[in-house]
């Protein structure tokens, strides 16, 4: 019998699965064990990721889901939020950084998660 590549690639993982669902313990066991060896270089190379632009669209997303942002499109939002510079609300100009009352930030609706507008932290405290 001859396999598409597909069908191939479909026996591969799924023989990867189940290798990893029998030796589950011994990778986790392996993968604790290489972070311990290597410690200071992971922190380090995270620390060089932060700083590139991935990194910062990647933080910025994560972010904005742990504090409940909900949106279907969050590479759209991500551009859109870049390219605002101006408050929404009272058209002040918005600095990139974590302090000051000109600040941009992300507003959302903090019951549905759904996001309304970019603001400067000042108009974003006080509606709350």
């Amino acid at each position: 019998m001859v396999m598409t590549i597909k069908e191939t690639i479909q026996y591969k993982k799924q023989k990867q699965k189940e290798y990893h669902e029998r030796n589950k313990e011994r990778i986790l066991q392996y993968q604790k064990q290489y972070y311990n060896k290597n410690k200071e270089k992971i922190t380090e190379q995270k620390k060089e990721y932060k700083q590139t632009e991935a990194g910062k669209k990647s933080n910025r997303i994560k972010s904005w889901k742990y504090m409940g942002v909900i949106s279907d499109d969050y590479e759209s939002l991500y551009e859109y939020y870049l390219n605002v510079e101006f408050c929404e609300l009272c058209n002040v100009e918005l600095v990139e950084g974590r302090y000051g009352n000109n600040k941009k930030c992300l507003d959302h609706d903090h019951i549905t998660g759904e996001f309304r507008n970019v603001l400067c932290c000042w108009c974003n405290l006080k509606r709350g």
